[in-house]
């Protein structure tokens, strides 16, 4: 078999720039303006030094930023309004470089944090190593923990927009300590040995009780599940479980149902938190779509559909919360700027410049840069014959390069205009053995369904919940019927 060639079929293929016949003599010719330039910045006197005050050096700047004045985020927290989104990363920001004596003040932490210690909360699209590189922490400590045996997933994919840790380190940063509370039930403490770092996962003894919660969406699909009982993560979790099945963006109506049963924590008869969604059911354009949560025997946890098939496909359909298709998949496009047909060969998802841009399956970056009209463009391989490509990007996402493993809905760079484009949208790509497909249209591959006694184990447990959130979805229609009319 041939060796498989990724055709990029480019709206607009580059073209080579001859260079001028200057360029090369640019460097020589530089030489006295910076001659000159030394010469009086070596003869001009410090007058900032000789004005009766005293003068400190202002601070250097460096990519790593200043340690800000972080907070504690309550458990319910969405990620959607977080400060870190509400701040457009689409503009560069210029950051001074945190102090290290800044370290040892508590940064500004409040009275409930010893000397020392610092508290780190995760912002939306940050990895460990950023979070701490953006509070003056280790980098290599950042790494070490991340790899712990066992404990590191906590600090990778484990880690949330809006999960707090306390860190404490010395005045250079390095870390000493770690505690993290990771949900109601669990808190995981971290700490430096000879060899490495160690941890320890402490699990809290409570009650599990089942709550159930209905509504019908009547503004939108968040407001209308806080509004009913759930908590911002309730439904940002909810939003990722129906992911596969419905588009959020364009699917979902005024008049569709949804039914939750979720698990919640008591610790002598009081509430101390919620655990995950054990049973849900989505009631959209009269298509009812039911997820039932499952455990198997190694423990690992997902949501399948009744008949054992995952929810959870390898792909999801679009990158971003775009706001309108500017431009579907059309072999024969009129080109907006060129004015001839040009192949459109992906989906444009228009979006607010600086909008995350998230992998939408598992894959491994094979080019990160600009090209031709495509500005910045990441391309992403899942395996010999499915690529992926994001393009017009404002700005990558940081830490990432050619060869960089990508989990799906991972930030791999933000909404931009670069190359031929019109307005602000990711121009998103998918293709099998280099032929484009519809991201649309094109069957998605999934995860393998349950068999033999995972599935029989499953369907045994399934009917009771299967029974529960359809008797509520249609209480939901009922009372939303009874809104309607009020002489029913």
């Amino acid at each position: 078999m041939g060796k498989l060639v990724d055709r990029d079929y480019l709206w607009l293929r580059e073209t080579a720039q001859k260079s001028p016949a200057w360029r090369p003599w640019a460097p020589i010719a530089l030489v006295p303006v910076a001659a000159a330039a030394l010469a009086w910045y070596l003869t001009t006197p410090d007058t900032a030094a000789t004005d009766g005050d005293s003068y400190t050096p202002p601070i250097s700047r460096s990519v790593i930023p200043a340690a800000p004045n972080a907070r504690a985020i309550p458990v319910n927290f969405n990620p959607a309004l977080s400060p870190a989104r509400a701040m457009s990363p689409a503009r560069p920001i210029e950051l001074a470089f945190a102090p290290a004596q800044s370290l040892t003040s508590n940064n500004g932490n409040g009275p409930d944090l010893k000397p020392g210690w610092h508290r780190v909360t995760i912002a939306d699209g940050d990895t460990l190593s950023l979070a701490f590189a953006r509070n003056g922490l280790s980098y290599m400590d950042s790494l070490r923990i991340a790899h712990m045996p066992k404990l590191g997933h906590y600090f990778t994919r484990g880690l949330q927009a809006g999960d707090v840790l306390d860190v404490k380190a010395d005045d250079t940063g390095r870390v000493e300590q770690v505690s993290y509370t990771v949900d109601a039930l669990h808190h995981l403490t971290v700490r430096r040995t000879q060899d490495g770092f160690v941890g320890a996962l402490a699990e809290r003894a409570a009650e599990h009780r089942q709550t159930a919660v209905s509504g019908v969406i009547q503004e939108s699909f968040y407001k209308d599940a806080v509004a009913a009982g759930l908590t911002d993560r309730q439904a940002a979790a909810l939003h990722r479980i129906f992911a596969w099945d419905v588009d959020f963006s364009r699917d979902i109506q005024p008049g569709d149902r949804f039914a939750v049963v979720y698990d919640t924590l008591y610790h002598k008869n009081k509430k101390i938190g919620v655990g995950p969604i054990l049973a849900a059911a989505l009631i959209n354009h009269g298509r009812v779509i039911r997820a039932i949560r499952y455990t198997d025997s190694s423990g690992q946890s997902e949501y399948y559909h009744p008949d054992g098939k995952p929810m959870r496909q390898a792909f999801v359909r679009a990158p971003v919360d775009y706001t309108h298709i500017s431009s579907p998949f059309n072999l024969n496009r009129l080109h907006p700027i060129l004015h001839r047909i040009r192949r459109h060969e992906g989906t444009d998802y228009a979006a607010p410049e600086g909008t995350p841009i998230h992998a939408t399956g598992n894959g491994r970056i094979i080019f990160e840069g600009r090209r031709g009209g495509y500005g910045n463009v990441v391309i992403m391989r899942h395996d010999q014959h499915i690529t992926m490509r994001f393009a017009h990007m404002s700005r990558f996402a940081h830490g990432l390069h050619v060869g960089s493993q990508i989990k799906e809905g991972q930030t791999i760079g933000y909404v931009g205009m670069t190359g031929l484009a019109t307005g602000p949208h990711v121009h998103y790509e998918f293709r099998v053995d280099g032929k484009p497909r519809n991201p649309q249209t094109v069957s998605l591959p999934g995860a393998p369904p349950l068999t033999g006694k995972a599935l029989a184990a499953f369907k045994s447990q399934q009917a009771d919940a299967i029974a529960r959130i359809d008797d509520m979805a249609d209480d939901a229609r009922v009372r939303m019927a009874s809104a309607a009319d009020p002489h029913s």
